[in-house]
C-alpha cells in the first residue's frame, strides 16, 4: 500500500514539474488547434450544400478560414523570445477591384502567437496594425458585405493594395438557351430541358497575389433557358456547363450488338442509343446511312431470304422511278442489275434457288417508315434452273425485280402503290427517284464561344449554347 502511494505521489510531481517548465501556449495548445481544424474540415463537409447556394463569396471565406486557422497552429509552435524580436507595425490598403476607389469599413483578420487580431479600413482604405509577429507568407484576410472575399500576403503588403470586387451589383446578365442533338433524324437540335448546371466565371485581378476566381451557378429551367444576372467584371465571364447523358435517336447502319456490322448480315434500322455530351463537342461518330430503302426477294427453297439495296452508294445503278400523282408519288418501272454494293460487299443473285419458272414475291422494305403509304407489288423471276432471272419489263425496266403482272400480263391491283416522298430526276418527262443521296442522320454541330466581356454596367449578353453530337455512346455504331 505504502508502495503505491510513493508511486501515485511521484507521478504527481512529475506532472507538476513538467507542466511549470512549459510557456503559456504549449504543445496540448498545439493538439487543440489541431483537433478544432479535424471539426472545421467536418463542418466544412457539412456546409457545402449551403454553399453551393451562397455562392462563390461564402466558399472563398471558408477557404481564408481554413488557411487563418492553418496559421494559428503554425504561430502557436514559436517561441517567444523569437517572436519578441521580429514584431512589427502593418498597413493594409483596400481598394474595389472595378473602380480602384479605396474601401471603407472593410474586415481585416490576421493571426499571430495563437490570437486573431481584427482592424477596419478607414475612408482612405487602410487597416492598421501594431507590433504583430508575422510570417512572410501569413495571410491577411479581408471582407465586407457585398463583396467577394480575398486575402493579401504579408510579403505583398507594400506591392500594392488588396482588390474586393463588388458582387452585390448585379446589373449585368447573360442568358440563352442550351441546344443538345438528341435526334438526328431531324434537321435541328433539341433543348436539353430543366436543371442543366450553367456557370458564370470570372478572374479577379489582385495585386501580387496574381487573381482568384469567382463562380455563379444557375439551372436551367424546363424549356432549355438559363440566365445569369452578374456584376461587371473587367475580365469578363467563362461560361461552363455539365455534362449530360441523354437517349439519341439515330440511323444506324448496325451497332456492336450485330454479329456481322454490315450489310447484307444486317440493315440499316433507327435506334435509341445512350449518349453522352459536352459542350461544343462532337467526337461520336455520327453513321453515313444513305440506303433509305432495300428489296426483300422471299426465302428460297433452302429458306434464304435476298436482300438487295435500292441504293448503292458505290455505284448507285439500282433504281426505282416515280412518277408524280397529286402531291404524291407512285411506281413507274424499276431497273435493278446492280449487284455491287460498298466495299467490296455485292447482292449475288445466284445464290438463291427457286422452283424452275415460278414468280416470287418481292417486298420493298422502308427503312425510313415515312416513304411508302401503300407498298407497290414487286415479284421476281426464276428461270428452268431455279436462279433468278434478268429480263426488261413491259413498262420499261429492267434487271431482276419489276412490277407485278398477272398471268396474263396485266398489272395487279394496286401494284404501283402509293409513295410519299420522290426526289427530282427528269421534271421534263415527270420522273422522280428514290435514290435519296443525303445520309439520314444529320448534326448541327454549331460552335460558340464561350467567353464573354461585361465589362460595363448593365452589359447584358444573349448567348445560346449547342452541345453538340455527343462526346460518346454507351454502344459502338457503324
Amino acid at each position: 500500500m505504502k508502495s503505491r502511494f510513493t508511486l501515485f505521489t511521484i507521478m504527481l510531481l512529475s506532472v507538476l514539474i513538467t507542466s511549470c517548465s512549459k510557456s503559456d501556449f504549449n504543445e496540448s495548445d498545439a493538439l487543440a488547434a489541431q483537433t478544432a481544424l479535424l471539426n472545421l474540415k467536418y463542418q466544412h463537409e457539412l456546409d457545402l450544400e449551403t454553399l453551393k447556394q451562397k455562392g462563390a463569396t461564402a466558399m472563398q471565406e471558408l477557404i481564408n478560414t481554413a488557411a487563418l486557422e492553418q496559421i494559428k497552429l503554425n504561430d502557436s509552435l514559436a517561441t517567444k523570445s523569437a517572436i519578441a524580436a521580429k514584431k512589427q507595425d502593418y498597413s493594409v490598403t483596400v481598394v474595389d477591384v472595378y473602380t480602384n476607389a479605396p474601401l471603407a469599413d472593410a474586415d481585416v483578420i490576421v493571426s499571430s502567437e495563437g490570437k486573431v487580431f481584427s482592424a477596419k479600413t478607414n475612408a482612405q482604405g487602410v487597416a492598421t496594425f501594431t507590433s504583430l509577429y508575422l510570417f512572410p507568407t501569413s495571410s491577411f484576410l479581408i471582407s465586407k458585405t457585398g463583396y467577394a472575399a480575398t486575402q493579401i500576403l504579408q510579403q505583398y503588403i507594400t506591392s500594392g493594395p488588396a482588390r474586393l470586387w463588388n458582387v452585390a451589383d448585379l446589373s449585368n446578365e447573360i442568358s440563352g438557351n442550351l441546344y443538345i442533338d438528341t435526334d438526328l433524324t431531324n434537321t435541328s437540335p433539341e433543348k436539353v430541358g430543366a436543371n442543366v448546371l450553367v456557370t458564370a466565371s470570372t478572374t479577379v485581378p489582385n495585386n501580387a497575389l496574381g487573381s482568384y476566381t469567382v463562380y455563379f451557378p444557375t439551372y436551367t429551367t424546363a424549356t432549355g433557358s438559363y440566365a445569369i444576372k452578374l456584376p461587371p467584371a473587367t475580365n469578363g465571364y467563362t461560361l461552363t456547363f455539365e455534362s449530360i447523358a441523354a437517349d439519341q435517336k439515330l440511323y444506324v447502319n448496325a451497332t456492336e450488338d450485330d454479329a456481322v456490322p454490315s450489310f447484307p448480315s444486317s440493315l440499316p434500322r433507327l435506334t435509341t442509343i445512350k449518349t453522352y455530351f459536352n459542350v461544343n463537342s462532337y467526337s461520336a461518330n455520327v453513321p453515313t446511312v444513305n440506303n433509305y430503302y432495300y428489296f426483300k426477294i422471299a426465302a428460297d427453297k433452302k429458306g434464304k431470304v435476298l436482300y438487295v439495296p435500292g441504293y448503292s452508294n458505290y455505284y448507285g445503278y439500282n433504281q426505282v422511278f416515280l412518277s408524280a400523282v397529286s402531291d404524291k408519288f407512285q411506281v413507274e418501272r424499276l431497273y435493278t442489275y446492280n449487284y455491287y454494293y460498298s466495299n467490296g460487299v455485292y447482292v449475288d443473285y445466284t445464290s438463291t434457288t427457286y422452283d424452275a419458272n415460278t414468280k416470287i414475291d418481292v417486298q420493298l422494305v422502308d427503312v425510313t417508315g415515312n416513304i411508302i403509304e401503300t407498298a407497290p407489288q414487286l415479284s421476281a423471276l426464276s428461270g428452268a434452273d431455279g436462279k433468278l432471272l434478268n429480263y426488261s419489263s413491259t413498262e420499261g425496266g429492267s434487271g431482276y425485280i419489276h412490277l407485278k403482272r398477272d398471268a396474263s400480263g396485266t398489272l395487279v391491283p394496286n401494284a404501283k402503290g402509293v409513295i410519299l416522298k420522290g426526289t427530282p430526276y427528269d421534271t421534263y418527262y415527270n420522273y422522280y427517284s428514290l435514290n435519296f443521296t443525303s445520309n439520314l442522320n444529320t448534326a448541327a454541330n454549331n460552335y460558340s464561344n464561350n467567353t464573354f466581356l461585361l465589362s460595363k454596367k448593365g452589359d447584358k449578353k444573349v448567348v445560346n449554347f449547342y452541345y453538340g453530337s455527343g462526346d460518346s455512346r454507351a454502344k459502338v455504331v457503324y
